[in-house]
């Protein structure tokens, strides 16, 4: 047994991807004898792309589904040059650098996997594949959730069906032996889209089937021809979170989301299409912000299709009466959060049982770190915010609640977010509304934005940060330290972004309740979509000529090239 092994660290971290490179630097950064074991030879998690279909990882044209506003690393800023979506490579290289900048490798342990776990007294003992032991008072879990692949629909529709049933997982790029065949890509996430980027062209037919229904956005898109394309998830400025809060679903906002992603005031829930429609409200729901993929449907080549029946050898039928022949079905259902190695009494723990999802309820020195999605925002910057949060409660300098106080905000969380999303799937049990979860755990670090003090300290300063799009580094500005550095990342995160003519818009917007107008127009189109008579005249080309002219704006307003 390693001799380093037999010390009790203040905290043990499991994965290196970015959740687990985060935690190692917050641990240091309180001073606190960490230790981060690693299942791979190298960090980055999916980032870290291999051609290997057993290993999870990302597809080889993946980029991130946030900008990089969004997703950089609060005291890190990602190269200008590598754009607005960074590519795979991009990221792997970016956590490489942030590695060497805090000289992290030289505390992680590669090739080294957890087989189980105990807990003696206040210590963990942890046992690796390598017969190793590790000691640790906390144990941080940034393992991620590309683990095991749900395929619960196989049991549920697919148990007769005969074709080739496949998860996303193992795809990182179009399979040639797929050549012209028949493909059924379900569900509609982000990954359903990536697929569809890869087979569209390559193969005879196309169903795109989402059981439950899906909001979407486009990465970026321009409101006027003459404005440069902006990234959408920029528009989440304080200033615009006071005027169009996400909670209440960005009233005098919405209609911007709906037009940017669609070209049409009536696109409900950013698309207009009746098969992917469902009751929940706006940003009260997963969105796919990979909205371009809507443009391959065209109900020849890719079909739509809601809920399905059953499936039956190689054809598939549907709850609207029709039926498809199929020869590959490709499930983009994601993935389920295991832990294995947890001792009998936490391993059927569930990540919506935790306290801020983070914390189990009555043992805080086990934590879970980067198992968060927020509808709008990104993952690490959710992660480094828990991460900020953990090792701060470790090292002492902020303290938890006490346990029975914790039940109660736990109990209460439960009941908020299951009504905030009652009208959703909930497949994705920590799903939240991003910038109100972010706030809360700043607030229980100690690094809200004190956005008053900074006012009377600075008014320029001030108003650079608070009509700024987020950025990890607001969290940053009670720091003296490090506040200018912030305001000078966010003042350039600032450019192109909503002008104060914007602002006045969105208040009348508003005012005079344009995005109920809007809703009332889209009831009205998914209204006549469904009747019978719509099915058969949708096909006659003076009907297909109407929606050509329909569609122009999407065509030449919209860069619709920007699919990184």
């Amino acid at each position: 047994m390693d001799s380093a092994c037999e010390e009790v660290l203040d905290v043990l971290v499991l994965g290196s991807g970015w959740s687990g490179l985060m935690t190692c630097k917050y641990a240091l950064e309180e001073r606190l004898n960490v230790r981060v074991l690693e299942k791979r030879d190298d960090i980055g998690g999916v980032w870290k792309y291999s051609d290997d279909p057993s290993l999870t990882t990302v597809m080889k044209s993946s980029s991130t589904s946030s900008s990089s506003t969004l997703t950089e690393i609060s005291d890190f800023p990602m190269p200008e040059e590598i754009g607005e979506f960074p590519k795979h490579w991009d990221i792997y290289n970016y956590l490489n650098n942030y590695a060497d900048k805090h000289s992290l490798r030289q505390h992680i342990r590669f090739n080294c996997s957890v087989k189980s776990m105990s807990k003696s007294g206040n210590v963990w003992d942890v046992l690796t594949n390598l017969d190793t032991k590790y000691r640790a008072r906390n144990v941080v879990i940034c393992t991620g959730v590309h683990e095991k692949a749900n395929r619960s629909m196989e049991q549920a529709y697919f148990k007769n069906y005969t074709g080739e049933l496949l998860h996303s997982g193992n795809i990182k790029s179009f399979i040639e032996g797929h050549k012209e065949k028949r493909i059924m890509v379900v569900g509609g996430g982000e990954t359903a889209s990536d697929i569809l980027d890869e087979y569209y062209g390559n193969v005879a037919r196309i169903i795109w089937c989402i059981p439950r229904g899906q909001h979407f956005f486009r990465k970026y898109a321009k409101i006027l021809p003459h404005r440069k394309p902006q990234a959408l998830d920029k528009a989440s400025s304080r200033a615009l979170k006071l005027i169009a809060p996400h909670v209440k679903s960005k009233p005098g906002l919405a209609w911007v989301c709906k037009w940017t992603t669609n070209g049409s005031l009536t696109a409900y829930q950013g698309h207009g299409i009746p098969e992917f429609r469902n009751d929940a409200s706006f940003l009260h729901a997963f969105i796919n912000k990979h909205a371009h993929a809507l443009d391959y449907i065209d109900y020849e080549n890719v079909i739509p299709k809601g809920a399905i029946e059953f499936a039956k050898e190689k054809k598939v039928y549907f709850q609207d009466g029709s039926s498809c022949e199929i020869d590959v079905i490709i499930q983009c259902t994601g993935y389920d959060a295991t832990f294995p190695f947890l001792p009998p009494a936490y391993n059927k723990m569930v990540l919506t049982d935790l306290y801020k999802f983070v914390y189990p309820v009555l043992d805080p020195s086990l934590a879970f770190v980067g198992y968060v999605r927020p509808i709008v925002g990104s993952i690490p910057g959710i992660a480094e915010m828990q991460a900020r949060w953990v090792c701060r409660v470790i090292s002492g300098r902020v303290d938890l609640p006490s346990s029975n106080e914790r039940t109660k905000v736990f109990k209460k969380d439960q009941l908020f977010w299951s009504g905030y999303f009652k009208n959703t799937s909930r497949r994705i049990g920590t799903l939240v509304e991003g910038y109100t979860y972010l706030d809360q755990i700043a607030k229980l670090s100690n690094c809200y934005p004190d956005y008053w003090a900074l006012f009377k300290n600075n008014p320029k300063a001030w108003f650079t940060a608070y009509f700024a799009p987020y950025n990890g580094c607001s969290f940053l500005l009670n720091d003296s330290n490090k506040r200018d550095e912030s305001i000078e990342t966010l003042s350039r995160h600032s450019r192109d972004t909503i002008t104060a003519f914007n602002l006045i818009t969105i208040i009348l917007c508003r005012l005079f309740m344009f995005d109920w107008f809007c809703d009332v127009l889209g009831t009205i189109k998914y209204q006549i979509q469904i009747n019978k008579m719509w099915h058969k005249m949708r096909t006659w080309k003076i009907i297909r000529l109407l929606d050509y002219a329909w569609c122009t704006p999407k065509r030449y307003l919209f860069d619709n090239k920007t699919r990184t």
